[in-house]
């Protein structure tokens, strides 16, 4: 019981701190273009292109290779290169990725190339029998001829992790790949370089504070949004003394199973809120999947929690996959035991064609991300996710569990009336 109250002690005097820095950041200026005119994690029209945008000396920037020559030598490249006959794509003339590769950058007449490959929260696309970047690393040599030896593959993430194993190996087919991999992250690599290169930019306004606007999106998606004022706040106010430093190891300590109640706890509650409504369960997540997600290792957590119901003659799966937020929607799957009329298929075809909000690709009729704004989106694997975090709170869940049953029922509601 002790314990409880020096962690309530603890919170109350952390959160002092964050309404202090709260309040002061309301009158801060938090304009930005990009989030207004691009979802924060689209990695290919917002990140990508972006960062070439920059890497690229004829871009529009005009400050030659300034910024390509800092990247390189913050990531340790050994990529010579002649301007004259360098190549990197996407450009300002040709936007589309070069073969399929996110950044990459081309020397033809020395023969060498790198591939940068960008993920933010998706996993590798690997085929039957080839990984992703054994995909793309192929090609280089094969079409482009570029030797083994003239190539440099890295791979960008949030946090710097690895690519899966079958990215780099499925096929056997090229050995030295998986030790020429090197992997950079958003939040140390191309964060410093960025906060670099704003210096070059001290008579281009423009320019600079685009970088600024982009840097404050990289900041927000890895956590390191937080000032550091701020933090030193937090960290003198944790080691202030032993009550404080033990309560804040204890959350540290478990944390994990608040994860697991928390995820436990919203599939439980989905679960009763739908069969309150008269929904029928045809599938639902079993407690050793919600296990496996927040205590398994590099391979049993990569689990997808799959609800899929019925009211009427309309099934709905909603799906918080391992790789993705939660969405839900109409799947049309072959392959699966539950089957959609092709009259409940043509109602839905036509209220989509009615309505933006609604994706139509491969087997899904339709399907929606849940969440208003990218705060509010669910991603279980990732309770950093500020939508994520906040379902630790009862009130919260209830309130987000009962959005996305009205959602659901309102659809089924319109596509009855096509």
């Amino acid at each position: 019981m002790e314990d409880i109250k020096n962690i309530q002690y603890l919170l109350r005097d952390i959160n002092i701190v964050r309404k202090k820095f709260e309040e002061r950041e309301k009158n801060e200026d938090n304009f930005n273009m990009f989030t207004i005119l691009r979802k924060e994690s689209d990695e290919v029209y917002l990140h990508s292109r972006f960062l070439s945008a920059l890497l690229d000396p004829n871009g529009p920037h005009r400050l030659g290779t300034i910024f390509l020559n800092s990247f390189l030598d913050r990531i340790e490249s050994d990529f010579e290169y002649d301007e004259k006959s360098l190549e990197v794509y996407p450009n300002n003339l040709n936007r589309s990725e070069y073969k399929e590769i996110d950044i990459c950058f081309i020397d033809r007449v020395a023969k060498k190339a790198v591939m940068v490959e960008n993920k933010i929260y998706h996993e590798d696309t690997n085929h039957e029998d080839k990984g992703q970047l054994e995909n793309y690393y192929g090609r280089l040599i094969e079409e482009d001829k570029i030797p083994e030896d003239g190539i440099e593959v890295y791979y960008l993430t949030l946090d710097g992790h690895e690519p899966s194993e079958d990215s780099v190996k499925l096929s056997g087919k090229y050995p030295k790949l998986q030790d020429k991999v090197k992997c950079i992250s958003y939040s140390v690599e191309i964060l410093e370089w960025l906060r670099t290169i704003v210096k070059e930019c001290y008579n281009k306004p423009s320019l600079r504070e685009s970088i600024i606007q982009y840097i404050k999106i990289v900041e927000n998606m890895t956590n390191n949004d937080i000032s550091i004022d701020e933090r030193k706040e937090i960290t003198s106010l944790i080691g202030m003394n032993e009550d404080n430093l033990l309560s804040a190891k204890l959350l540290i300590d478990n944390f994990n199973h608040v994860k697991w109640h928390t995820t436990y706890d919203f599939c439980n509650e989905l679960e009763s809120e739908l069969r309150n409504r008269g929904f029928e369960i045809l599938h639902k997540p079993v407690e050793d999947e919600i296990t496996n997600l927040v205590h398994g290792g590099p391979i049993k957590r990569k689990v997808d929690l799959v609800f899929t119901i019925r009211k009427g003659e309309i099934p709905v799966w909603i799906r918080a996959d391992f790789t993705d937020w939660l969405y839900w929607g109409v799947c049309n799957d072959k392959e699966d035991t539950v089957k959609v009329s092709k009259e409940i298929s043509s109602k839905i075809k036509s209220f989509v064609s009615d309505n933006n909000d609604f994706t139509q690709e491969d087997i899904w009729l339709c399907w929606k991300y849940f969440g208003e704004s990218d705060n509010e989106k669910i991603y279980f694997p990732d309770f950093s996710e500020e939508g994520t975090f906040r379902l630790i709170s009862p009130q919260y869940r209830k309130m987000m569990i009962q959005r996305l049953v009205n959602e659901i029922e309102a659809f089924i509601n319109e596509v009855l009336k096509y």
